[in-house]
């Protein structure tokens, strides 16, 4: 069978194709953007809340880009 890949521009209209998939009684499966993966985990966000408050405190290093690979 073939494959779809459907890229959504609003909540609205993945709320309406997943309502007629299910209607169907087709399956599918549902894969989270990088984004909505990484802020569904509880310590994820935690670590990077923890990250922005160090760099706001001067805790941050820089890395000069050109040496990075030396």
């Amino acid at each position: 069978m073939s494959t779809f890949v459907v890229h959504f521009e609003t909540e609205a209209q993945e709320k309406a194709v997943k309502a007629v998939l299910e209607a169907l009684q087709i399956n599918f499966e549902q894969e989270l953007d990088e984004t909505e993966y990484i802020m569904s985990s509880q310590a994820m966000v935690a670590r990077i809340e923890q990250g922005e408050k160090d760099i706001q405190a001067g805790k941050g290093v820089k890395v000069d880009i050109n040496n990075l690979w030396k």
